[in-house]
């Protein structure tokens, strides 16, 4: 075996692991969509006065899947450039493993856009994510809360009450941005290719209740917070004595 064979060979093992790494989360994120889906939708109550906190569950993937995807991702960009610039002895490669990765990503970004993540409401604040790898945001440090329309690569914000708004385009997603005098958030690539990097968050609603209930109360939430602190939070009302909230 001479060094075009093995270089050949090595492509195909990586382009091997991409695709059952890759392609496992796809079908894994599809079949846990659709089971999503048929599950009949529980009423949920939603405010400050519910309870001390209410948990939203969201599908999402396993972390098994997790874990594997992250090698596919690893290899994919390896496997891609052996492909196309390491194997010119054999032509056939190079345009097979791009048809193979330009139509799975495709699946895979599809797919996931039907996976989300727990919430956790609480008086004091929320958390995003699954157990042991949760967000956790206080409402005293969230300065804006706002419904969005959200695609695999775009995304529209939606409009307050009282404005014109597009009826066919329904919220999916609730943007959140903290106040970065008292916290640091760091921007992810994906928020600011889809031009949303004026906010630190999203939180993607599969809950299923609607986005415009979810904001109402998360926006509840937030006011009553800060309206529990003491300044510099907020200005004493009139007539109020400092210190007191």
């Amino acid at each position: 075996m001479d060094g075009r064979e093995i270089v050949l060979l090595v492509t195909v093992v990586l382009l091997v692991l991409y695709v059952i790494a890759i392609g496992g989360a796809t079908a894994t994120a599809i079949r846990i969509g659709e089971a999503w889906r048929r599950h009949p939708a529980k009423a949920t109550t939603l405010g400050p006065g519910v309870g001390d906190e209410v948990v939203l569950q969201a599908p999402s993937l396993p972390i098994a899947f997790r874990r594997v995807r992250v090698v596919g991702w690893a290899v994919f960009p390896i496997a891609l450039v052996l492909a196309v610039f390491a194997n010119r002895s054999f032509a056939w490669i190079g345009p097979a493993a791009v048809v193979v990765m330009v139509g799975l990503n495709a699946f895979y970004f599809t797919a996931m856009q039907g996976m989300g993540e727990p919430l956790t409401l609480t008086k004091d604040g929320f958390r995003l994510g699954v157990r042991g790898r949760e967000r956790s945001v206080r409402w005293v440090h969230v300065t804006d809360l706002v419904g969005a329309r959200l695609g695999a690569f775009s995304g529209i914000r939606m409009s307050e009450p009282g404005e014109w708004q597009d009826p066919k385009l329904r919220p999916n997603v609730i943007f959140f941005r903290l106040n970065r005098a008292l916290v640091r958030a760091p921007r992810t690539l994906l928020q600011r290719l889809r031009g949303f990097s004026y906010y630190d968050g999203a939180i993607r609603n599969l809950f299923g209740v609607p986005t415009e209930q979810l904001l109402h109360a998360m926006r509840e939430y937030q006011r009553l917070a800060i309206d529990a602190e003491a300044p510099p939070f907020r200005r004493p009302r009139p007539g109020e004595q400092p210190g007191r909230s």
